[in-house]
């Protein structure tokens, strides 16, 4: 991380200004009324608040470069609770390509305050801004503004200089607090032409084109500009955050891609194309179509190491898969195309998601495997606009495998999940197989349900109140990724989370079961004990242990957007609790049955000879819901929570 920057803090007495407006746009201006205003009305609860954010694009000539664009963008915010100093940490991507580099430039920054009465600024120098590298091609510059508290207004503009003119960043008008004002400026000139997205809108509040009646000249060529304004106003916080795909694909934003150039001397080059062609030029790439060829004749070799003979079609493709899964190690970044050579990617026995993915594709087809890459956006990653066939909205790739009539989508990068167990990453979106001058769209999909089954067998002592239980967790998709993942070899992993998560004690006995075997239900049982609650010699025993759901998970008073729970959901409680003796039922919680397009819960209890059996189950009869089926999912999950904690009573005979 290399440091670029000091603050210094600076007394000012006609600091704010006394005009009569509420807010300013002028930058360095700040009004009297933004200075001490302590909560904003529209919004009681924000944290903070976006007075305005402007950014101004356009393009100018370099002599040696050609045009270059150019991003400038300048905001102001309220702080209005202690939480909301988080919004003082400006972090800025550039973009790298060769020895062609962004940059950014005119970084200023200022932050006002009281103190005292007394209004005062510290303003950004030379010591808070570090810049991060991420990758090769990617860095951030990071700002962190001094001296934030609640009651500061802050305020910052940047400069971004690109010789890449399809790297028009997206405007995002909405953002997770409120925004007064947020107006984007386009300066168009005849040479670029680019088709714009929006999202989380039908028609922006502000909108004005106008040519600007000036001619500006760079070199030989004479041209004038055209403004685009678009600008929204009074935008709400960006809360509904549980429970969907991107919050991109829900925000107000807009989105520019560069569609066709116009050259000087009358030819032009377009930019839109189409998705078949989007396929075929994939298909020729190095690093996608000619890695996959690279990949089929490394598996020509490889193939005869492994233990195929003998095996159907579908044993092959999950060995194979298994395979790649185990000898090669996902760096947690995504990606379509491969990151360097196949015989780079073969000697680090690492690499992104393509150069795993792509590398699995090659050796399924020298197998003589029918497969397929597919490419996607991720869910973090926003959805693919289908009407817009640009290869920037796709991020990552998998493996379609088609055996016997039945169709498989693969991806190697998590060891823990089975053969055809997607990560969450790439479920429920639309994806693209890549075919020659074909168009085919697909749905990733996750097919097994994530099933947890706790099994209780308890036994009273009521002279030490203290319960003996023996515990067991059966799991299936989902869930069980999740458990492998957390007890990944170790049993003290285990015993670490119960205790954090739930206060439970793993006192011996922990025994798990199929932990590499992703076929088959990961399972693991282990001895606890806990105390009980007791008063006038009656017992209240709770038949899960405390470890049936105590939260609920839709948190939200009202929804807006539709509910993606990604995969359907199964979770079961069994127990069986031994009647101590010189003691008898008093309560044993009523029976439930709930069933309804949404979900079903059940919940029985019985006794058997000195033994009482306690089934409860519930689950999703899908993983997607309509936003209008938001409250009756929130209460019934609250009937659930209420009834799975009911305990039984037991009293002396």
């Amino acid at each position: 991380m290399r440091k670029i920057i000091l603050c210094v803090l600076v007394a000012i007495a006609p600091l704010f200004s006394k005009a009569q407006e509420n807010y300013s746009e002028e930058y360095g201006k700040i009004t009297q009324y933004e200075a001490s205003m302590t909560e904003y009305a529209a919004d009681p609860e924000a944290e903070a608040v976006v007075i305005y954010d402007i950014g101004t694009n356009y393009f100018q000539g370099d002599d040696t470069k050609g045009f270059l664009l150019h991003m400038e963008t300048r905001t102001k915010i309220k702080i209005l609770k202690a939480a909301g100093t988080k919004y003082a940490q400006i972090e800025i991507p550039f973009y790298k390509d060769g020895r062609d580099v962004e940059s950014i430039i005119d970084i200023e920054a200022t932050v006002y305050n009281n103190e005292n009465g007394k209004p005062t600024k510290t303003v950004l120098n030379t010591k808070k801004v570090f810049e991060e590298k991420i990758n090769n091609d990617v860095s951030i510059l990071k700002i962190a503004l001094p001296d934030v508290r609640e009651g500061s207004v802050i305020e910052y503009k940047y400069h971004i200089v690109t010789p890449f003119f399809f790297h028009m960043r997206k405007w995002e008008f909405q953002q997770k607090i409120p925004v007064i004002h947020s107006k984007l400026i386009y300066k168009a000139i005849p040479y670029y032409e680019y088709t714009y997205i929006v999202r989380g809108v039908k028609q922006f509040d502000e909108f004005d084109s106008v040519t600007k009646n000036q001619d500006i000249r760079f070199g030989s060529l004479l041209y004038q500009e055209k403004i685009y304004s678009f600008g929204m106003k009074n935008l709400p916080a960006f809360r509904d955050e549980e429970f969907i795909s991107a919050e991109e694909d829900y925000m107000v934003s807009i989105n520019f891609q560069i569609s066709k150039i116009y050259f000087p001397n009358g030819g032009f080059q377009n930019y839109i194309s189409t998705w078949p062609a989007l396929c075929d030029d994939f298909l020729k790439r190095d690093d996608f179509g000619k890695y996959i060829k690279n990949s089929e004749k490394e598996g020509k070799k490889l193939l005869p190491t492994l233990d195929l003979a003998n095996k159907s079609q579908l044993e092959q493709a999950i060995e194979i898969t298994q395979y790649v899964k185990t000898m090669y190690k996902w760096d947690e970044t995504n990606g379509k195309f491969a990151t360097d050579n196949l015989s780079t990617f073969l000697k680090a026995k690492s690499g992104n998601s393509a150069d795993i993915n792509l590398y699995l594709i090659g050796l399924l087809k020298a197998a003589n495997i029918t497969v397929n890459p597919v490419v996607l956006s991720t869910r973090n990653h926003g959805a693919v606009s289908k009407s817009h066939p640009f290869q920037q909205f796709l991020n990552y790739v998998i493996a379609q495998i088609e055996i016997g009539g039945q169709k498989y989508f693969v991806d190697a990068t998590e060891p823990l999940r089975y053969f055809d167990e997607l990560p969450i990453r790439c479920t429920n979106v639309e994806a693209l197989v890549v075919k020659p001058k074909t168009e085919e769209w697909i749905v990733t999909t996750q097919k097994e349900v994530a099933k947890t089954q706790k099994v209780f067998k308890i036994k009273v002592l009521p002279q030490q109140q203290l319960l003996k239980v023996n515990i067991e967790y059966i799991l299936s998709g989902q869930d069980a990724y999740q458990f492998r993942n957390t007890y990944d070899g170790k049993n003290d992993n285990l015993v670490d989370y119960f205790k954090k998560n739930n206060n439970v004690n793993i006192e011996d006995s922990l025994t798990v079961i199929n932990y590499s075997e992703m076929n088959k239900p990961f399972s693991f049982s282990f001895n606890s004990s806990t105390s009980f609650e007791s008063a006038s010699g009656k017992l209240f025993i709770h038949p899960f242990c405390n470890l049936s759901v105590s939260d609920n998970m839709f948190k939200q008073t009202t929804r807006t957007l539709p509910i993606d729970l990604i995969y359907l959901r199964n979770v079961e409680y069994k127990s069986e609790i031994e009647i101590p003796e010189g003691y008898k039922v008093e309560y044993l919680p009523k029976e439930l049955t709930h069933d309804s397009r949404l979900m079903t819960i059940n919940y029985n209890t019985k006794k058997v000879d000195n033994k009482i059996e306690v089934s409860a189950k519930y689950f999703f009869n899908t993983n997607l819901y309509d936003a209008k089926d938001y409250a009756r999912l929130k209460y019934s999950y609250a009937e659930i929570i209420k009834q799975f904690s009911d305990m039984i009573v037991l009293v002396k005979e």
